[in-house]
């Protein structure tokens, strides 16, 4: 249930900073609960308004980018958005007050209710319908607006990144998963974190695929479909949390961002993901095995359907012309995000409601590097044999026959 207090807020009451409630002179303050970073949203009741007003506490994330600086140019990006894009900006929510404190900083928008515009329990003819209004609107109008030539492939900054984080990964998860020899994951034979990136890195051919032809407006940077809210019964929607990016970036990162939370992040975020591990011996290698707790498997399914929903956007069928293999790029950054979203869950208080077993930080940690690593598999297979199509980008996380879960219970 959400915290709901009334009368005096304060710190010790409600984690909301006291300073920010008596200056909006909140008269009730609830938590909407955690997302997927170590900032928390609030739903603010003034005498004026309803605000939503997102929190970060220093020192509340482990890793590079949680920190307050970085928080801040999520304001600022939403703010040039309105400014720049004038015919995206109805879509993008207005900031109202930025705060920084030593111990803290915030900022508030108006409150925007609804849900997210596509969730694992949509009918999948209704998410069809509004994942292409949704895509159409933030092509048009924002990636589209401008882009420049680029000389950086896309692997670079998502090894540096995963490269920085490795620490957190060695301090929770099995060794296995990120050195020695090969694992399997969902019945696909893969190497482990630290030799696959060494090859993903050591692979010339592979930089020169990887590096986009242009690089579009920086419209979000970090697309999650949770950051999408839409109104029930209505086509319109309001993009929420960027990721504070101010260059210019490909736009594919955000595509397969949106990819990764249609495949693996909503549904094991929100009711989690059974594991089970086989510990290596003699020459059987460590297995893991990875089912959704859900029952929505054509959320997952409908993958494939999106990017080629994309490549048929006016802006897709531009993008092929001139970039003819960013599909291949997208499958790369998909299995990306999943090893970033590991280090993240690492990093994140847990669920306010404990998570269960299933949704544990490690939990969810484990998952994501597992399946980052058969994605990754995955598209470094595809690249080779197809650069112009998209690699499989499908995680095993359905087993309709329920196969494994006769044998033996998860852990």
């Amino acid at each position: 249930m959400p915290t709901h207090v009334t009368g005096e807020l304060g710190d010790a009451t409600t984690g909301f900073p006291a300073p920010l409630a008596r200056e909006l002179r909140a008269e009730s303050v609830q938590s909407l609960g955690r997302g997927t970073s170590p900032a928390r949203v609030w739903r603010v009741t003034t005498p004026h308004a309803v605000l939503a007003v997102k929190v970060l506490r220093r020192g509340a994330g482990l890793v590079d980018g949680q920190d307050i600086g970085s928080f801040l140019k999520e304001p600022a990006q939403l703010q040039r958005v309105r400014r720049e894009l004038p015919r995206l900006a109805p879509h993008v929510v207005d900031v109202l007050g930025v705060w920084q404190q030593t111990a803290w900083a915030a900022y508030a928008m108006p409150f925007v209710a609804g849900a997210p515009a596509v969730a694992p329990a949509v009918p999948r003819h209704e998410a069809h319908g509004r994942l292409n209004e949704v895509f159409t609107v933030l092509t048009e109008h924002g990636y589209a607006r401008t882009r420049r030539t680029s000389g950086e492939d896309l692997s670079r900054h998502d090894l540096s990144r995963v490269r920085r984080r490795l620490w957190l990964l060695r301090r929770h998860l099995h060794r296995e998963l990120l050195e020695g020899p090969r694992i399997t994951v969902n019945g696909a034979s893969c190497r482990p974190l630290v030799p696959l990136l060494h090859a993903i890195e050591g692979d010339a051919s592979l930089s020169r695929l990887l590096r986009p032809r242009v690089v579009s407006y920086p419209v979000h940077g970090e697309l999650d479909l949770a950051d999408l809210l839409a109104p029930a019964a209505s086509a319109s929607f309001t993009l929420l949390d960027p990721r504070g990016t101010q260059g210019y970036r490909d736009p594919v990162e955000d595509f397969a961002r949106a990819l990764f939370s249609m495949t693996t992040l909503d549904r094991c975020t929100t009711s989690g993901v059974r594991l089970w591990r086989s510990a290596p011996s003699g020459r059987r290698p460590a297995s893991y095995v990875l089912r959704a707790a859900d029952p929505y498997e054509g959320y997952a399914a409908m993958g494939t359907w999106f990017v080629d929903m994309l490549g048929d956007l006016p802006f897709g069928a531009e993008l092929t012309r001139i970039d003819p293999r960013w599909r291949v790029r997208l499958a790369f950054a998909h299995g990306f995000h999943a090893l970033v979203e590991a280090t993240a869950r690492l990093s994140a208080p847990p669920p306010d409601d404990g998570g269960g077993r299933a949704r544990t930080p490690v939990t969810l940690a484990t998952a994501f590097c597992a399946l980052g690593l058969r994605l990754l598999e995955a598209a470094i297979a595809g690249a080779r044999q197809s650069p112009g199509t998209l690699p499989d980008v499908s995680t095993g996380l359905d087993d309709p026959a329920g196969a494994v879960w006769r044998f033996g219970g998860a852990r």
